[in-house]
């Protein structure tokens, strides 16, 4: 992937998610991907991910679709002016609402998302109620779209972290609200960082 192998340095704490992400997207035969929270900054890599581009570029190589959502029109025209496959699509407008929309088209064709990445809604890690509403948001994205995630579909949710309270560990960010829920569903954390991974 050498897509991939041009950037891959540049992703930070990101790059042992990415690289779970890719090896788990190659055991599948044109993979359903949606993202929530498109790219929005010229080769921001370090900062961001560019998470949309690598997506995109990845069915283009290897097959698949792309689906992807963002409130902010200009991070929209953005990702719009970057993709490079005819089977990507930027979505402009809330991701809760447009998951529902798309959950009942996906349902009405008989078919499943492969992969999820839920990464909306900035969680400033020094403004913990903002990250508090983040990861509520994303709480709701996964139940709003979830009837149509593919038994053993992987999960990824950006930007987290661990915080000490009281003298604990407890994790914070984007997915705190997700850890809970997953860990009493049982359904076990796949990968721990940055961004974390479970299956459905």
């Amino acid at each position: 992937m050498k897509f991939y192998d041009d950037v891959r340095s540049r992703l930070g704490h990101r790059q042992p998610g990415f690289d779970y992400i890719f090896k788990y997207l190659k055991l599948k035969q044109d993979p359903l991907i949606v993202e929530t929270g498109c790219a929005r900054q010229l080769d921001n890599y370090e900062g961001d991910g560019q998470s949309s581009l690598l997506f995109d570029k990845y069915i283009n190589e290897y097959g698949g679709t792309f689906w992807t959502v963002d409130l902010a029109e200009e991070s929209v025209e953005y990702s719009r002016s970057r993709m490079t496959s005819l089977r990507s699509s930027v979505t402009l407008g809330d991701s809760v609402t447009k998951l529902k929309q798309l959950n009942e088209v996906l349902l009405e064709q008989n078919k499943k998302i492969d992969f999820l990445y839920l990464d909306s809604f900035d969680a400033p890690r020094d403004e913990p109620q903002v990250v508090y509403m983040s990861a509520l948001h994303h709480m709701y994205e996964l139940l709003t779209i979830s009837p149509s995630l593919q038994k053993g579909a992987l999960i990824g949710v950006d930007d987290n972290w661990i915080e000490y309270k009281d003298g604990q560990q407890v994790l914070s960010g984007k997915g705190q609200f997700i850890f809970d829920y997953m860990n009493k569903s049982g359904r076990p954390i796949k990968q721990n960082g940055y961004q974390l991974f479970w299956e459905w």
